[in-house]
């Protein structure tokens, strides 16, 4: 090889040992300038949780009735089935010429027994003047001043009469007693109708309720104003108990709950689970259900510490509306990742959204 050339490969050996390390120390700059991973936190807190089961429960309306007239007729009109109606307006009719004639016939009772009374009144006064004069004997004043006093009380007992006829004529037409909807009619049109016959139902659909049966023993578990977490299609949610009535049969052995569920998006007649408690619930630690990464052997979550993501294995518990009861080595306070943890791993450098940034940290943040 001649000597120009053994230059030249001198020169391109040096120059690579020159640059290699070169190299090397880019690749570790660029490896610790790495950008933090942005992530959003909320705290884990402590909560009583109370083991529980579930039951299944019937979305009711508080308001549903049968309604019937009180007065006898045939039925002139009756509200559609599905007919919505406010307070007050009316459902049914019966037909009101009996009545009316009925009426009629009392005020025509009543005005004779004005004209009577008036006539014995007017008697009385001049067989009193007669009587003082003695042209009369005192037994007749005494049998006129008796025949006035019936004729005052006919008086009063046609005015009953009537005031009784007037009421049934008020109750020919059925009105809502509450705002709802039609649901059902039992009676067609034309049709002879007893005063203690169901005309229709009406359901209120504002004023709802979730009623649930439950084992009796559970029964001291639960008390008014407690709440406790509905399932339905549409996910979970919490509702109060409203009232409890812990009175039982020798057969079901179970006691009635009624939980509030006015303006929740339910249907009347709609089934839901209800987890009811089963013992007394106890202070735990909980995470937010966004913190947990789930995986097939072992679920865990991200705790963040010196902006440093630290992996940390957790055992799940009862769970009460977004929050978990966890066994790990957890403190209340410690700030888990709940969104940006599927992506992390252990000993991750991140960078953690403040309040402004990200408004839903700030919410779950200072819920302590």
């Amino acid at each position: 090889m001649k000597l120009p050339e053994k230059k030249f490969l001198l020169s391109l050996l040096f120059g690579a040992v020159v640059t290699a390390p070169g190299l090397v120390t880019f690749g570790a700059y660029a490896q610790e300038q790495t950008p933090a991973r942005v992530v959003s936190t909320a705290p884990v807190r402590t909560m009583s949780i109370a083991p529980t089961m579930m039951v299944s429960g019937q979305v009711q309306s508080k308001y549903q009735s049968n309604l019937s007239t009180g007065v006898d007729g045939r039925l002139d009109w009756i509200a559609e089935p599905g007919q919505q109606v406010q307070a007050g307006e009316v459902l049914a009719r019966l037909d009101l010429k009996p009545l009316q004639l009925r009426a009629a016939e009392l005020q025509a009772q009543l005005k004779r027994a004005q004209i009577q009374s008036l006539r014995l009144d007017k008697e009385l006064v001049r067989q009193r003047s007669l009587l003082s004069k003695a042209l009369v004997s005192q037994t007749l004043v005494d049998q006129t001043q008796a025949e006035a006093d019936l004729a005052r009380a006919d008086i009063e007992l046609s005015q009953a009469s009537l005031a009784q006829l007037q009421d049934q004529l008020s109750r020919a037409e059925l009105k809502a007693p509450f705002a709802g909807v039609v649901s059902q009619r039992f009676h067609q049109l034309g049709e002879e109708i007893s005063r203690s016959a169901p005309l229709l139902q009406l359901v209120n659909l504002e004023q709802l309720e979730v009623r649930i049966y439950a084992p009796l023993q559970y029964a001291p578990f639960m008390q008014p104003g407690q709440q406790v977490s509905v399932f339905d299609q549409q996910g979970q949610r919490s509702l109060k108990v409203v009232s409890i009535i812990p009175v039982s049969d020798s057969r079901s052995q179970t006691f009635e709950v009624r939980l509030q569920a006015k303006d929740n998006g339910f249907q009347v007649g709609q089934l839901v689970s209800v987890g009811i408690p089963t013992a007394v619930a106890k202070e735990s630690l909980v995470i937010h259900r966004d913190a947990l990464v789930l995986a097939q052997q072992q679920h865990s979550v991200f705790r963040v510490a010196a902006n440093k993501a630290q992996q940390v294995k957790v055992a799940l518990g009862q769970g009460q509306g977004e929050w978990l009861q966890v066994e790990a080595e957890l403190h209340n306070g410690d700030q888990l990742v709940v969104r940006g943890a599927d992506t992390l791993t252990d000993g991750a450098a991140v960078r953690v959204l403040s309040a402004e940034e990200f408004k839903l940290t700030g919410s779950r943040a200072g819920v302590q």
